[in-house]
């Protein structure tokens, strides 16, 4: 079993820690949104190979803790956009269902009409879905 320093690196000489991301577990979209989500609190490097291990450097903007807590947020913030991934893949259907009782009767709608811009199926939930399958209380999803 690993344990948090083989994924988080402090380097109080340099000011910065570097987190080290297995990418079969957290697709390189996810990366790039828990980027996106610490950039105010830290400079963000990524590095490494989006095949095998990505590297992200972390240098406090205005983070005012420890080096390690940073990692651990990035690690956090890498959790929370896979949850939201997983939870709009599970919910399309539903959110569709909801849009089109919104349209009034007799009109001809396409999905594509409701997609938000940046959600498509080339989008993270598609290749999380792809790559992982959907899985419920531990039954993978039908099909998969």
């Amino acid at each position: 079993m690993s344990s948090e320093s083989d994924f988080i690196q402090p380097n109080k000489k340099n000011g910065l820690v570097v987190v080290k991301i297995n990418v079969k577990v957290f697709p390189i979209d996810l990366i790039y949104s828990a980027a996106y989500s610490i950039m105010d609190r830290a400079y963000v490097i990524l590095d490494g190979s989006p095949e095998d291990t990505i590297y992200a450097i972390l240098k406090p903007r205005t983070f005012k803790g420890e080096l390690a807590e940073l990692g651990r947020i990035f690690y956090d913030d890498l959790v929370a956009s896979a949850f939201q991934t997983v939870q709009l893949v599970r919910n399309r259907d539903l959110r569709n269902a909801l849009l089109q009782s919104l349209v009034p009767a007799g009109t001809p709608v396409q999905e594509e009409q409701f997609k938000e811009e940046l959600v498509d199926e080339k989008d993270i939930a598609a290749l999380w879905e792809d790559k992982f399958g959907e899985k419920i209380e531990g039954n993978p999803k039908k099909g998969k």
